[in-house]
């Protein structure tokens, strides 16, 4: 069951005294949305909707926040992750409470018992992150070493599709959640061996075959935009996205390899925005998901910026993601 806590965020803003807010919420809370305004109306708030998608904490909309004379954002789903904002912001993470919850803890210390893993990391998202102390405890006790160490922008244990800095550098780590991108970002950002527990389907497995498959889809990627000339680099105007240093970078080293290369710049980064433009393949510098999980909806090659020294001919027996993108 998913629970949104606002108690604390209320609280939030009335100590920065604010009477209007701007809330953003994440395109699969948009039912709670009447739920969510009426507790901040009985608030006293006067409340303004965002209805453009929302994909994360580095998805700020500042300005739109202060184009409808708000005096605060409310976001709902993440924590914090931009460090200056120039507009108040204040956060109502996503919680999980699992039902299942002993059942998943009981069959994860006989899985790590059966594969002789007396020595973890610990990561989990935001939505579970309130589960990270009972696991570790309840670990320990039965004999296996629970590391977490605290990372760059986020908190103990937390790991997010672009920042992997604080999983720890163990030989094995444990990542309780769902789906396999985080996974994977664990596995080739600190090349650790990485146990699945995933608290909605109830299955415990080791990252394996997908390791291959995922090396294998980047390396095709890479491979066909080798073949390009002229490259559309991709900026966004998202606050905790823009990375328009790394474009003009990029564009530098491309140009200087003998390519050529255009800066294209929006906020919402899709194949229909880009028709008419004639470059070869794109270079994403904005949310890798972008090029891992939607690359099929692009025509042409699509590569995230931290592939273009593969791009540019390193090993890719080297291949890794970086720690924080």
């Amino acid at each position: 069951m998913l629970e949104i806590n606002l108690e604390a965020a209320i609280l939030e803003l009335t100590a920065i005294d604010a009477k209007k807010v701007y809330l953003q919420i994440p395109e699969g809370l948009k039912t709670k949305t009447n739920e969510l305004i009426t507790q901040l109306e009985n608030a006293k708030f006067s409340v303004i909707v965002s209805m453009d998608p929302c994909y994360g904490a580095c998805d700020l909309k500042e300005n739109e926040a202060k184009q409808s004379k708000c005096d605060a954002i409310l976001h709902v789903g993440h924590n914090a992750f931009v460090e200056k904002t120039t507009i108040p912001v204040v956060y109502a993470p996503l919680t999980y409470t699992l039902e299942n919850f002993e059942k998943i803890i009981d069959e994860l210390i006989v899985f790590l018992r059966k594969e002789k893993i007396t020595k973890v990391g610990f990561v989990t998202t935001i939505q579970y992150i309130n589960y990270l102390p009972i696991i570790k405890e309840i670990l320990n006790e039965n004999g296996v070493k629970v590391i977490t160490q605290k990372g760059k922008r986020v908190i103990t244990g937390q790991v997010l599709g672009c920042n992997y800095s604080a999983v720890p550098k163990t030989k094995n780590t444990i990542y309780f959640g769902d789906g396999l991108f985080h996974p994977l970002g664990i596995h080739f950002s600190k090349q650790s061996e990485v146990v699945i527990v995933n608290p909605i389907n109830e299955k415990i497995t080791m990252l394996d075959a997908e390791k291959n498959k995922f090396l294998r889809h980047r390396i095709l990627l890479i491979e066909k935009a080798k073949e390009a000339n002229s490259f559309a680099i991709l900026v966004t105007t998202k606050l905790g996205q823009n990375r328009i240093t790394n474009a003009n970078k990029i564009k530098t080293r491309l140009e200087a390899a003998g390519k050529t290369a255009n800066i294209y710049i929006m906020d919402f980064i899709s194949e229909e925005k880009l028709l008419g433009t004639t470059e070869q393949a794109y270079i994403s510098t904005v949310c890798p998901r972008l090029s891992i999980d939607d690359f099929k909806s692009y025509k042409k090659s699509i590569i995230n910026f931290t592939e273009v020294d593969y791009l540019l001919g390193k090993s890719y027996d080297d291949y890794k993601l970086e720690e924080v993108y």
